[in-house]
């Protein structure tokens, strides 16, 4: 029997803050349901899913399998990518994009398998830029921030994304902000750049980032 659930399965919570609807640029509130609820399945053991849901958790081996692709397209020929775009809302799929959508989403579901804990409201750019208690740093340096932010193709997005991911262990971020900021790089990597300087990804990434790393980098002037 197939694992697939619909949306329109019963749950048991609100799935998204306030001020992560608020912070959602590149995401809809649909899609961004879907996708933590995914998240949830393929990553909470079975008695923590229980108290969010009524949906089983995914078979065990789906997320490693995403792990292990280099590749959106690679992510695309996985069970786990497949669970998520079906559970994604229709708009989502009935698109003139609809190839671009399966690509953004693929490398979603790529990056996101890669988060083992998660923590509402906190973007990337926030976690990478908190404070390191070892050496009173960032998490990320100014340097690989700006080359995170100046990435050109998607292996060299993917590549940067995993590497910001493993400097933060892979915990402690946003699902559906996180997914939100991969949205919003294919957005500009096709170029479809906002109107609004505010909903860009270079702004997006680096104000939350400065935001982390003035909290501290004043305390000793």
């Amino acid at each position: 029997m197939s694992d697939l659930v619909t949306p329109e399965t019963s749950e048991k919570d609100e799935l998204l803050t306030e001020a992560e609807k608020k912070s959602l640029v590149a995401l809809t509130y649909a899609e961004a349901t879907a996708l933590r609820r995914w998240w949830q399945r393929l990553t909470l053991p079975p008695h923590e899913l229980a108290k969010l849901t009524n949906q089983r958790s995914l078979p065990r081996g789906v997320g490693a399998v995403l792990r292990r692709c280099d590749s959106a397209d690679a992510a695309m020929l996985t069970q786990g990518f497949r669970e998520l775009w079906v559970a994604l809302p229709e708009a989502t799929k009935q698109t003139d994009y609809r190839a671009e959508k399966l690509q953004v989403w693929s490398c979603i579901a790529l990056i996101v398998a890669e988060l083992r804990g998660e923590k509402d409201g906190i973007s990337l750019a926030t976690r990478l830029g908190q404070q390191k208690e070892s050496s009173g740093k960032a998490l990320m340096s100014e340097l690989r921030f700006q080359q995170l932010l100046s990435c050109q193709t998607p292996e060299e997005f993917i590549q940067r994304l995993r590497r910001a991911l493993a400097l933060a262990d892979k915990k402690d971020i946003s699902v559906v902000l996180l997914a939100s900021v991969i949205s919003l790089w294919w957005r500009e990597h096709r170029g479809r750049l906002s109107a609004k300087p505010t909903q860009r990804l270079g702004f997006v990434l680096a104000n939350d980032y400065f935001a982390a790393t003035s909290r501290y980098s004043h305390c000793g002037d």
